[in-house]
């Protein structure tokens, strides 16, 4: 999992901190004014329960919203064995199953090795492989295993 930057948990901690202030200034502002109160007619939510689930959607939605920020920004990953292909390294994920056309910082990157490589999957063009821009060699595991199937 990626480290959060200390800005965007400044951004938060803000974001938290000005939702709970407004939910308890608008608690004490109603607990100050005189409003006549008929006895037998109170019907409906008080303004602090209202305020509350108010605070509450809107929590809600910047949760949801640093949660899909989340999901379509960060890093992918690919984890597979690379080999030699017809225009680079390519390697298979184990995960999808599918062929990628290594692209991007290879240096440290060896046919035959089992690795976990970090970047951007590309657009599909021609051929059977899907580019895949490689920004770092996040782990590289050693050797690919050797099937029990082939001799």
């Amino acid at each position: 999992m990626t480290p959060v930057p200390a800005s965007r948990l400044r951004a938060i901690t803000a974001a938290l901190t000005a939702c709970a202030l407004l939910l308890s200034f608008s608690q004490t502002a109603g607990a100050y004014q005189s409003v006549p109160t008929f006895p037998n007619f109170d019907i409906g939510p008080s303004k602090g329960q209202v305020v509350g689930v108010a605070v509450g959607i809107a929590a809600v939605g910047a949760a949801i919203g640093v949660g899909v920020y989340y999901a379509v920004r960060h890093n992918h990953s690919l984890t597979g064995c690379v080999a030699p292909g017809a225009n680079g390294l390519e390697l298979t994920n184990e995960g999808d199953h599918r062929l990628y056309a290594l692209l991007g910082d290879q240096a440290s990157i060896k046919a035959g090795d089992r690795v976990r490589v970090s970047g951007k999957k590309q657009k599909k063009g021609s051929g059977d492989a899907w580019p895949f821009l490689v920004e770092k060699v996040s782990k590289d595991f050693g050797p690919c295993p050797v099937s029990a199937g082939t001799h």
